[in-house]
């Protein structure tokens, strides 16, 4: 069969970005908000479609009590190909009071943990940890468990939703995010974090390799039915 310009093209230069764009916080309402099934994969459609309309690789999709919702658009982009890797997520409120954005986990953790003791939970599922909405003493608290599992593993410093750009000296890898709750909204937002992809996959946000080798339908041949 005759190769496509494009598996020719791979093997002289890379076509995929070294460098990401990342929206790791697009909010979609639980399953049980939506009326039925139908509507809720349209409307995860349509963020997805967006994303990829504003040019980001990477989203984290987030509802409020589980990631099923994010793992069902995780499903989506890969059985209908398209070109954008998904963050399933939830958002989590601590016993102490901090807002954790947790991908990559099957299971919710037990509610009302403190921040160390969510953050572990997470780990040890496997997930990966955003702190969000930090503050100066916020700052000083993780700063004192950065290299434990006890530790989140980046933290959100700009959500255009809640506004204000938190500049704090905090070592940790920072993300801004869209905070959108609609392809709209995400389309018309121009916020998102730019994140080398070796970064990404250190970090366990990606795969190793993940999404390099993506090839679009439009470029694979067709294969013409024999006539009869």
């Amino acid at each position: 069969m005759e190769r496509t310009w494009y598996h020719i093209a791979k093997e002289c230069t890379s076509l995929r970005k070294h460098v990401l764009r990342i929206d790791p916080c697009i909010f979609v309402d639980d399953e049980a908000a939506f009326s039925s099934t139908s509507v809720m994969n349209s409307t995860i459609k349509s963020i997805l479609t967006a994303a990829i309309i504003k040019g980001l690789d990477v989203v984290g999709i987030l509802s409020n009590k589980s990631t099923n919702v994010g793992w069902i658009a995780y499903q989506m982009a890969k059985q209908q190909q398209m070109d954008i890797a998904v963050l399933p997520g939830q958002t989590y409120i601590c016993s102490t009071g901090e807002e954790l954005y947790i991908y990559k986990i099957k299971q919710p953790i037990p509610k009302n943990l403190t921040l160390p003791k969510a953050c572990e939970a997470a780990h040890k599922m496997g997930g990966f940890v955003i702190f969000t909405n930090l503050t100066k003493q916020k700052v000083h608290d993780i700063d004192k468990l950065q290299g434990s599992t006890y530790a989140p593993d980046a933290v959100e410093i700009f959500n255009a939703k809640s506004g204000g750009f938190h500049d704090l000296d905090v070592d940790f890898p920072k993300f801004v995010s869209s905070a959108a709750t609609s392809a709209n909204g995400l389309e018309d937002s121009n916020v998102f974090t730019l994140l080398d992809r070796k970064k990404a996959e250190e970090m366990g946000l990606l795969a190793p390799n993940e999404g390099e080798d993506f090839e679009p339908k439009y470029l694979t041949p067709k294969v013409n039915s024999p006539n009869v």
